[in-house]
């Protein structure tokens, strides 16, 4: 469709003048000769650019803009003036007026002005679809289910969401804690802030310090600039501490300051840096035993668990799979551009009665796999995660069985075979990036880490590889 400009402007020459440039270059055109006609066009048509002068018999090209502002917030403008001054430019820009235009002016001036405004427009409108998009997607009514255990969560997301509460949400492995904090955030007064997420479990002490708190340029070696940390780029939003359990107890010493005071040091600074911050934590650790057993500090926890939130795992929440089943389809027709229908009462028994470990993650990969692998316009077969390693088991039992080594012995040796086997191959799909495998797999990505050390799976050449 061609963009709409109304042009503006008591000189009759010059409009058809202004008028045929633009044509010649594709735009549509419609021509006012005083700011009252401008107006009656306003109201019956929409355009994208009001070009207008600034001096008009009668009017004024800035307040006609502000009162087309009224009938179309998102029309853009350009003005046009012979009186031109770095004051009235200044004092249009700041009423939102896209450029500025001295009379006599070239018409490639011209032509650069109005794709420059055109370009703001696609640029503010690309933002707004994808506001829309993440308002839609966090949603809490998105987090799908009808469980009675869900409905409670959905109710107390929706009260707690527009305060700055601190909430503690725990669950297993791949029931959806982070989407349920993008929730509470993209549903919050600080919405158009930042939402940072950061794996308190995937990184060392040392490294999870500099990337909480930042550091300054010298603080260790290495340290060749001045690095903001998470709590820095959050400020005004959301830090979302996933495995918050994770945390050493040096650090949790300086994340209860935070919790009190609201204030940062970075590594290796002495200055204290203000940081307006929600926290949101969430653990799949049994969180009260560490604190029994002295390795969570309870006065942390109790800063952090202000409102819990606990996310029942799948098997506790059978009524929900068919939903869930559906909205993966749905995902995955988007995704895929396929048309696939659904599951079969074969498939969809099978789904009911396996108890989904790793939760909603693995049933959104176990459906994924089914849905680029079946030929159909159904899904009929389901392979779980649990299928595959007993597969991969039973292909890496030795043949004949050597009786002689004691069964544990045996059940051992097979048992690490399979770990190393499987840990390679996820980590070489995976470029090697622990965090996607870990995400993938629903393993937790320190036992990842520990098994790489233990199987030297580091050290394989072919692991970085690309299958050729």
């Amino acid at each position: 469709m061609k963009q709409q400009i109304l042009l503006v402007d008591d000189q009759v020459s010059f409009c058809h003048h202004i008028k045929a440039i633009l044509e010649q270059e594709g735009y549509e055109v419609a021509v006012a000769n005083s700011a009252d006609q401008a107006l009656q066009l306003l109201s019956l048509t929409t355009f994208d650019i009001l070009l207008t002068d600034m001096k008009m018999p009668g009017g004024d090209g800035l307040d006609l803009f502000k009162m087309a502002r009224k009938t179309d917030a998102d029309i853009s403008g350009i003005i046009m003036t012979a009186y031109g001054s770095i004051s009235s430019a200044v004092d249009s820009i700041k009423q939102g007026i896209t450029d500025y235009l001295q009379k006599p002016f070239e018409p490639e001036a011209l032509l650069i002005a109005v794709e420059k405004t055109l370009r703001e427009r696609r640029m503010l409108e690309e933002i707004r679809d994808l506001r829309k998009e993440v308002d839609q997607r966090y949603a809490f009514g998105n987090i799908i289910g009808k469980n009675n255990k869900m409905h409670a969560i959905y109710d107390l997301i929706e009260k707690v969401a527009p305060t700055d509460t601190r909430v503690f949400i725990t669950g297993e492995t791949g029931v959806g804690k982070e989407l349920v904090a993008k929730a509470i955030h993209f549903n919050s007064n600080r919405k158009n802030k930042p939402f940072v997420g950061i794996n308190c479990g995937a990184l060392a002490e040392s490294l999870l310090e500099t990337e909480l708190f930042g550091h300054e340029k010298g603080a260790f070696t290495g340290a060749i600039r001045t690095k903001k940390g998470k709590f820095e780029y959050a400020r005004g939003g959301t830090l979302f501490l996933d495995e918050v359990g994770d945390i050493s107890p040096a650090l949790q010493v300086k994340l209860l300051r935070v919790t009190q005071e609201k204030k940062i040091e970075r590594v290796g600074g002495n200055q204290e840096i203000d940081v307006d911050v929600r926290i949101i934590s969430a653990t799949n650790q049994p969180i009260k035993e560490k604190i029994s057993r002295g390795e969570f500090r309870l006065e942390l926890y109790f800063r952090l668990n202000v409102v819990p939130i606990h996310i029942p795992p799948l098997r506790e929440r059978i009524d929900d799979l068919p939903l869930l089943v559906n909205h993966f389809i749905d995902v995955f027709n988007r995704k895929f551009g396929k048309k696939l229908t659904g599951v079969t009462t074969r498939a969809m028994s099978r789904i009911l009665q396996y108890d989904w470990p790793g939760n909603v993650r693995e049933l959104e990969n176990v459906l994924e796999r089914a849905f680029v692998t079946t030929e159909g316009d159904v899904i009929d077969t389901i392979i779980t995660s649990h299928d595959i390693r007993q597969t991969a088991l039973q292909e890496a039992t030795p043949h004949p069985v050597d009786v002689e080594i004691p069964f544990k012995v045996a059940r051992t040796m097979v048992e690490k075979r399979f770990e190393k086997a499987y840990l390679r191959e996820a980590l070489k799909r995976f470029g090697g990036n622990v965090s996607e495998t870990a995400r993938m797999t629903g393993i937790n990505p320190r036992t990842i880490w520990r098994k790489i050390k233990e199987y030297e799976i580091e050290k394989d050449r072919s692991l970085n590889q690309p299958d050729v």
